[in-house]
């Protein structure tokens, strides 16, 4: 999706750490307590947090995962509701925010393009001996492990969950972002699978 990008205006009734970036992204948006996942589009982004449009809002206060396309994962809290507009506080650390705020910045100056070719996980091949996931509807469904990150997985499979539908990777928990001929793409939704070969 292509944008026009521009600095948002530091607004102080929003309690704002920096001023955030105008844009207009695809999201997902997970609520684990509910076991729940929405779609959404991303408003405005900063390192300490983002507004975005959901069409089911979460309560105030509640512990959410933003999936932003492009920028990756962002654990957070609702912090407001007002005029359409969910607003989030990002729950991460300094290194997490340094690095957002770089991609921010790339975002800035190339668009897209800027952050899609910075993949921080390169692949490596894998060493757990995952052969099958779980679907929601608890129905075991063989694959076969082709690479894993620190950010997800791809698996070979002839069974293609729909993109969001969580499924279960031994004892980790992970949503299907992205489909191919003959395999499906995964992102964590936890820490990932102990004993497994995380590329760095």
């Amino acid at each position: 999706m292509t944008v026009t990008a521009q600095k948002a205006p530091d607004l102080a009734q929003d309690q704002r750490d920096e001023a955030r970036l105008k844009l207009r992204l695809e999201g997902r948006l997970f609520l684990p307590a509910e076991d729940s996942a929405f779609d959404c589009i991303i408003l405005d982004m900063s390192a300490s947090g983002a507004g975005l449009y959901c069409a089911e809002p979460p309560p105030l206060n509640s512990f959410v995962v933003l999936y932003v396309n492009g920028f990756g994962r962002f654990e957070g809290v609702t912090t407001r509701y007002a005029k359409g507009e969910l607003g989030l506080r990002f729950v991460c650390d300094d290194a997490r925010r340094k690095r957002l705020e770089e991609d921010l910045g790339n975002y800035v100056k190339d668009g897209m393009p800027g952050i899609t070719r910075l993949r921080r996980f390169q692949r490596s091949t894998p060493r757990a001996p995952i052969d099958h996931f779980i679907r929601t509807d608890g129905s075991v469904v063989p694959c076969e492990l082709l690479n894993i990150s620190l950010q997800g997985v791809s698996l070979r499979t002839r069974v293609h969950p729909p993109i969001g539908e969580v499924i279960e990777l031994g004892a980790t928990r992970a949503w299907v972002i992205r489909h191919f001929d003959d395999c499906i793409g995964v992102q964590f939704l936890q820490l990932p699978i102990p004993g497994a070969s995380e590329g760095c």
